[in-house]
């Protein structure tokens, strides 16, 4: 169940990023977008937002979910392409309430002009969880994640003539590369 929940938030969160990105990117004026072009195959435009940013919408966005106001979520990216996510995650034992702090670690990147995401590590503190135990959760995560950003991206860019070519994480933030 932590991990659904879990899951659940870092699909959220991925979606919700990504949605602003491409929604200011649509703001833009089509004249910005289409100045002379570099060739076929080439990033056109990037979009980089920055990681403090990130922290805050990520924030907004978990405590306003239903029993996460005092999960103090936090997104740490490293490079190449890593994201670390963790946030205090209410859970019912024996009919107390503990809040667990667990880290989801996950690969992005890249294909075919979509997102894909993929679980690497999952520990509760000290203790790693073998992603095995948790494959149908995992799995159920990164499709829900996956399909909600690229509808996301897929409507955003509709008509433009871009496509998307590559995701990139760095301490400081995400940068993510369009072209013809």
């Amino acid at each position: 169940m932590i991990r659904f929940i879990f899951g659940l938030i870092i699909g959220i969160l991925l979606g919700a990023l990504t949605v602003f990105a491409f929604t200011m990117l649509g703001g833009v004026p089509n004249s910005t977008l289409y100045g002379p072009l570099p060739g076929p195959g080439t990033a056109v435009v990037q979009v980089t937002v920055d990681a403090r940013y990130l922290n805050q919408e990520l924030n907004t966005l978990v405590t306003s979910q239903p029993g996460m106001a005092d999960s103090q979520p936090q997104l740490a990216l490293q490079a190449p392409n890593v994201m670390i996510f963790t946030a205090g995650v209410p859970i019912q034992l024996s009919g107390q309430t503990l809040t667990v702090r667990p880290t989801v670690t996950m690969q992005v990147q890249v294909q075919d002009g979509k997102i894909t995401t993929h679980v690497t590590n999952i520990s509760l503190g000290p203790i790693s969880v073998p992603t095995a135990l948790v494959k149908p959760q995992i799995d159920q995560m990164e499709g829900l994640l996956q399909n909600g950003v690229n509808r996301a991206v897929s409507s955003t860019l509709a008509g433009s003539g871009l496509t998307l070519y590559s995701v990139s994480t760095s301490p400081s933030a995400m940068t993510v590369d369009l072209g013809e």
